[in-house]
């Protein structure tokens, strides 16, 4: 699976394209209500003398034209800028200031475009009030070597947007995520390495199959669940295609699941020569329709399991429909299990007990009420 990198877009053509003219109208109205700088040197002045080799390395303060500036969307979020945001900001303030504003950065490429890491939304502002995209923004521009690669140029520029994305600025999971993975961070790359066995991706940094939303759920499975049985999980849910989309609080449960009860799990395992929990997912999610269609039975779904998650942020709840589908699996294929137990993961058991004792003692009760009841039709 090959890393995707994406094209340079322009940030006036993004908001030229993703603003509505109502708001476009509003704000061009509005201008600068202070002076930048005296004295910078022009970027385009500098970007002459980088093509003809008088420098070649290097950081200089510019005055850049809103209308050079470019984002990489590879690493960065220019392609999903927050224009209310801006509106609300720019009403507020009353125009574009560069002294709020301060200096934004940028990495100039080979190819002679700018590439902001820090000051999309800044350069969309500045546009933004007055339309003009020769009106100037305060840039500390960054040469690359001419002989350097792509890859390497998109390392450089993800570290310096880094420390912006994760230690300053208040960005999604996903732009949080690309960030330090572009930027070599440690975490970010175990974890990219760990799902590729899955083809899962993260942010969509590779071409894969199934997509992970949320990075921070995956981190959390592996942590309270452990790798061998966060790896089971995701195994089955892959293999048997359950969905192209892996939502982490199913993930999440579902490896504390196997963790929690592994000693009956892998007795069924034992006793039938099977992959029971595998099975049991491709039944729900896969089969039971067409297996139960005379009662128009439908199959199931991440959000089936994880109904309520928005109200209660535990795992609780899903964990014990989890053991629900599974018990019920195995009554309806018969498979063979201790029989001293009424189900394959029996409700009166230590491991039941350690489990709802382990929850919130206002839902101790209907934990077990839950386990042993149809949820979905």
């Amino acid at each position: 699976m090959k890393t995707l990198t994406k094209e340079l877009l322009r940030i006036v053509d993004l908001y030229d394209s993703k603003v509505d003219d109502k708001t476009k109208h509003y704000l061009s109205a509005f201008s600068s209500i202070d002076s930048p700088p005296h004295g910078l040197m022009l970027m385009e002045d500098l970007i002459k003398q980088y093509e003809s080799g008088e420098i070649t390395i290097g950081t200089y303060l510019v005055s850049a034209r809103c209308g050079d500036l470019y984002t990489d969307s590879t690493y960065n979020r220019g392609n999903n800028l927050r224009y209310t945001n801006q509106k609300q900001h720019i009403t507020k303030t009353g125009g574009y200031s560069y002294n709020a504003s301060d200096t934004l950065s940028a990495y100039l490429r080979p190819t002679l475009k700018a590439v902001v890491t820090k000051g999309n939304n800044r350069t969309s502002m500045r546009y933004a009030c007055g339309m003009d995209p020769n009106s100037r923004v305060v840039l500390s521009l960054k040469l690359h070597p001419k002989n350097i690669s792509l890859d390497e140029m998109i390392r450089i520029e993800s570290v310096d947007h880094n420390t912006d994305c994760n230690y300053r600025t208040n960005q999604t999971g996903d732009d949080k995520f690309k960030s330090a993975f572009y930027a070599k961070e440690s975490w970010a790359v175990e974890l990219h390495n760990y799902l590729l066995p899955f083809d899962i991706t993260v942010a969509n940094i590779i071409d894969a199959k199934f997509v992970a939303p949320s990075h921070s759920y995956l981190s959390k499975a592996r942590r309270d669940a452990g790798d061998q049985h966060t790896s089971r999980y995701l195994k089955a849910f892959t293999e048997n295609e359950c969905s192209n989309e892996v939502l982490g609080n199913a993930a999440v449960a579902g490896a504390i699941f196997l963790k929690q009860f592994a000693e009956y799990i892998d007795e069924v395992d034992r006793l039938n020569q099977c992959d029971s929990f595998s099975e049991c997912l491709k039944f729900w999610y896969k089969e039971r329709a067409e297996f139960l269609r005379i009662v128009k039975a439908k199959n199931l779904t991440q959000s089936d399991l994880t109904t309520g998650n928005g109200v209660y942020k535990g795992d609780e709840p899903t964990i014990a429909r989890y053991v629900f589908i599974y018990n019920e699996y195995c009554r309806i294929n018969e498979l063979n299990h201790n029989k001293t137990y009424a189900t394959a993961i029996p409700l009166g058991g230590e491991k039941w007990k350690y489990f709802v004792d382990s929850a919130p003692v206002w839902m101790q009760a209907g934990l077990t009420q839950m386990a042993g009841t149809q949820f979905v039709v």
